[in-house]
């Protein structure tokens, strides 16, 4: 599939996750692809945690209260404000 299909054909998933692992190499591609895209003035504010312990999880999904209860891992997005462009900051964008 080209890029231009993928974008096109994507889709939203919002039912339950089933309960198999997610491999870690597939959490690594994933994190490696989103760490690729473009930043804001290339200031790359991202960082990228992956959690599949499930204690861990538990603890997370509890916090975040996001409709997450039952995903088998979870990639966790943070980013700092760092001045990028006259005082702008793109972490959000990013």
């Amino acid at each position: 599939m080209n890029t231009l299909d993928a974008i096109k054909n994507r889709t939203s998933y919002r039912g339950t996750f089933k309960d198999t692992p997610v491999p870690r190499e597939d959490l690594i591609k994933i994190m490696e692809a989103g760490l690729a895209a473009p930043s804001g003035c290339n200031t790359q504010t991202t960082s990228l945690i992956a959690v599949d312990d499930p204690e861990l999880l538990g603890r997370l999904q509890a916090v975040i209260q996001s409709g997450l209860a039952n995903a088998p891992a979870m990639i966790c997005v943070l980013t700092q404000a760092i001045p990028a462009y006259r005082d702008r900051v793109f972490n959000v964008h990013d």
